[in-house]
């Protein structure tokens, strides 16, 4: 039945760190990366297709979806039309590495930048610390775990057929514009920033197989899934049925002062007696593709920037919508604070913008001294967040950090404790851009007042990011450019003020 083989070797890059995880923890972090036989961080198939399937069937509908990736239900079953290699990370020449380098190969895995930083990776990756969210928004007890990350900028090469019964089979077409769909993100943690990925460039053919110049075409193909040989550029395009339904936004917030996000390990400046902060802000390196004098591009690894992850705003906006969606809806906190006679405590609005997960309707809450069994109301649906922000990089120079001393306080008295000082390494009025998408659909109108308000808050100094702020850190005035102008949002192209940024 389907005797034209459709071919693509496409290029992906992770714009935002990846982590797609083993399912188990190395002994030292508790989610580490899938790796090839190199050791080699690697694209599944699996993951791929699992995420074009999700996408088609909320394009195209369920029995479409069903035809194309198959299906199997009791004895009656359809194989895939669609096949999906792994993604083959690439070198900084853009060469995919296939396959078992042995011999004089494998110092490839050590002469090539990109590579051996690969490599050393297994031992000391870069990861992200994370905590367990309850059914209430807040941190769960005893859930602090950390997931091992790929930086950005790492680029895969990936092969795709499709097997069809036309030489022009718009199904081909629907595919491949999979690629450019906001919600193409692979990987765990997508919903924190994680795993945002582009379509760099792609190459490709049709065979018919039936005819003799297709067979000749076919065999002509260089088996090198890094080969372009045979094939055609094809032409990224976008889709512009999703323009209405996703929004882009565009956040620019300029801080009052000092700032300080996450807490990293990689000290920057010292004192004027040669000590080092004991408090860092987190930092990350990336991978950046240059042209070269050849026409292709050269991969480089970037020095390290300031990171700004997308959980440290996600958590911030989330409890201020909650804060505004009470306030419109008249939820007073004697009504959500009285669990046993309030349904509704779970904020309807917050689920619906950072998602949700069906429950019972017994929560069973852990703490260290007893076991309580609450009725918070049952999440009837889950679905995953609809406002997805991209983590943020930031390049800056020593100029930029100034070290602060302070004092340790006395938990039970409240008191200075004596000789007991510590450093504090903050960021000076640096800039931060963050890139925003929100998919409409399913959003309620309280709900989006509810975003609006709590985005007015940050643009306009009224919320803080990061730590220090009883200190008066963190603090901010920004704008936010909308692809639609404001029109969904319900303002201006700009939400604060351009004076104050």
């Amino acid at each position: 039945m389907f005797t034209n083989y459709h071919l693509a070797r496409i290029t992906l890059e992770a714009v935002t760190p990846l982590s797609i995880a083993t399912g188990i923890n190395d002994g030292i972090f508790d989610i580490s990366l899938v790796r090839d036989v190199n050791g080699l961080p690697t694209l599944p198939g699996s993951a791929i297709a699992g995420v074009l399937r999700h996408l088609y069937w909320d394009l195209y509908g369920k029995q479409a979806a069903q035809v194309l990736f198959g299906y199997q239900k009791h004895y009656e079953f359809s194989p895939s039309r669609l096949h999906i290699s792994w993604g083959y990370l690439q070198d900084s020449t853009g060469q995919p590495v296939e396959g078992l380098l042995l011999g004089a190969n494998n110092m490839r895995l050590t002469n090539d930048p990109i590579l051996n930083a690969a490599m050393a990776s297994r031992d000391l990756p870069n990861h992200r610390d994370r905590v367990h969210i309850s059914h209430r928004g807040s941190t769960y007890y005893q859930g602090k775990f950390n997931r091992a990350i790929l930086p950005a900028g790492n680029r895969f090469s990936v092969e795709i057929v499709l097997w069809s019964n036309k030489s022009q089979d718009p199904v081909w077409e629907q595919i491949l514009e999979l690629f450019q769909h906001p919600l193409f993100r692979i990987g765990g943690s997508t919903r924190g920033g994680l795993g945002r990925i582009k379509l760099v460039h792609a190459h490709t053919g049709q065979f018919d197989l039936q005819t003799k110049e297709g067979r000749k075409a076919f065999s002509g193909l260089a088996p090198n899934i890094g080969s372009s040989v045979g094939l055609t550029k094809y032409k990224i395009v976008t889709l512009p049925k999703l323009q209405d339904r996703f929004i882009t936004a565009k956040l620019k917030l300029i801080p009052h002062g000092f700032w300080r996000i996450g807490q990293g390990d990689n000290p920057q400046i010292k004192d004027d007696n040669g000590k080092e902060a004991d408090v860092l802000p987190k930092l990350e390196s990336r991978i950046v593709w240059y042209p070269n004098a050849h026409g292709g591009e050269t991969a480089k690894i970037e020095s390290i920037q300031l990171l700004v992850p997308t959980t440290a705003l996600k958590g911030v906006l989330s409890h201020r919508v909650v804060f505004h969606a009470n306030r419109h809806k008249q939820r007073w906190a004697e009504d959500i604070l009285d669990i046993k006679n309030s349904p509704k405590a779970i904020c309807p609005e917050a689920q619906e913008l950072f998602g949700s997960i069906q429950r019972l309707s017994n929560h069973r809450l852990e703490s260290q001294n007893e076991t309580t069994v609450q009725n918070t109301g049952a999440v009837k649906t889950n679905h995953a967040g609809r406002v997805l922000f991209d983590d943020s990089f930031i390049k800056f120079t020593k100029d930029d950090l100034q070290l602060m001393t302070h004092n340790v306080i006395d938990r039970f008295t409240g008191g200075v404790r004596e000789h007991m000082l510590f450093m504090e390494e903050l960021v000076w009025k640096k800039e931060i851009v963050l890139r925003c998408v929100i998919d409409t659909q399913g959003i309620s109108d309280s709900a989006r007042h509810a975003l609006h308000a709590a985005l007015d808050d940050l643009c306009n100094g009224r919320l803080s990011l990061g730590t220090g702020a009883a200190q008066g850190h963190g603090f901010l005035s920004g704008i936010i450019e909308w692809s639609d102008n404001g029109r969904w949002i319900g303002s201006h192209n700009n939400i604060g003020s351009s004076k104050a940024a």
